[in-house]
């Protein structure tokens, strides 16, 4: 009930605000009359249109968004006659409707933090938290998981990555994949697909020139990198573009977690 009052309340004090600034404008500047009020002549209405009109009463009241509307047009209206007309019933008429604003949301953060702790399913800092202590622990948390989806995965796929020799972001990779792969033991398939050879890769017994390889896996943007599994023939695309180590580690687990969401 309390609420209801409220929000009565908050209607009522839109439409007295709407109301003292349309008067006020009329008797300040009345050459506006004809660009925003006009004097609309009322025909006598049958008691069918008054039925009408009381059975859809309901239906024509201001929603939520059409308030904020007519409360943000009246306070510019206001700030605005008090840049335009400073005086001091108009920075206080301004004033009034400011601090109204200013209340109202400071209310509404209050009644947020209240709601999160009736409803700490909804707080998404409860599972998502960004304190410093709590992120090192979130973070230790996830590499570990990391891990043991990389170990997972390498047990059944190796690693194909396919590169442009002469591609400059693609040498640049290089180091970065042959390095996840010797850190974490999963075997490694390079392949050149503009016939150059990265130096990184020349000591690579796998290391290779495309033979039909990139075709046959369909393929077509590089830097790839693919997961496949040679016993079922499955292919599992990894990346395509330029990933960091950490990036490439966070991908592993979001493939062995088939992109869980908060993964």
């Amino acid at each position: 009930m309390v609420t209801g009052l409220k929000n009565n309340f908050f209607y009522f004090f839109l439409c007295l605000t709407s109301l003292w600034f349309f008067w006020e404008t009329s008797v300040l500047a009345k050459e506006a009359i004809g660009w925003h009020w006009y004097n609309e002549i009322y025909q006598e209405e049958t008691k069918e249109i008054k039925d009408q009109k009381a059975d859809d009463s309901s239906k024509n009241r201001k929603s939520a968004i059409s308030q904020m509307a007519i409360l943000r047009q009246a306070v510019q209206e206001a700030k605005a006659r008090a840049i335009l007309y400073p005086t001091v019933e108009n920075m206080r008429s301004y004033l009034i409707l400011q601090n109204f604003v200013t209340n109202q949301a400071g209310l509404f953060t209050q009644i947020w933090k209240k709601t999160l702790l009736e409803y700490p399913e909804l707080d998404y800092n409860v599972s998502h938290p960004t304190q410093n202590v709590a992120q090192h622990v979130m973070y230790a948390e996830n590499s570990k998981k990391e891990k043991e989806a990389i170990r997972v995965i390498s047990e059944k796929y190796g690693l194909f990555f396919f590169y442009r020799g002469s591609n400059p972001l693609d040498q640049a990779l290089a180091p970065i994949i042959a390095g996840f792969s010797h850190e974490n033991n999963i075997s490694l398939l390079p392949v050149s697909v503009d016939g150059k050879l990265i130096e990184i890769f020349s000591e690579n017994q796998n290391s290779r020139v495309n033979n039909g390889q990139a075709e046959k896996l369909g393929i077509k943007h590089f830097p790839a990198l693919i997961l496949v599994d040679p016993k079922n023939q499955k292919v599992v695309p990894i990346n395509y573009g330029f990933i960091s180590d950490a990036e490439l580690q966070r991908r592993f687990l979001q493939v062995a977690s088939k992109f869980k969401e908060g993964v």
